[in-house]
């Protein structure tokens, strides 16, 4: 799954969830940079679910799925 981290926020915020999910979910996720925006990404449903839970004032889950352009 792949979130948007609010703007104004940079990687203080993404160490601190990433503290977060190493104590309470599972830890992986990979963080990307897009254009001026930083992306989390997670693979793990438990992580999922922290994200959306704790962290969805900081966090905004993107839909990864892309016009079919048949």
């Amino acid at each position: 799954m792949k979130f948007l981290l609010h703007q104004g926020l940079g990687y203080s915020t993404i160490h601190q969830i990433g503290n977060y999910l190493r104590r309470y979910g599972s830890g992986r996720r990979w963080i990307e940079r897009y254009r001026g925006d930083i992306f989390m990404f997670v693979s793990d449903q438990a992580d999922e679910r922290i994200l959306r839970k704790e962290f969805s004032d900081l966090l905004d889950a993107v839909n990864d799925t892309e016009p079919d352009e048949t």
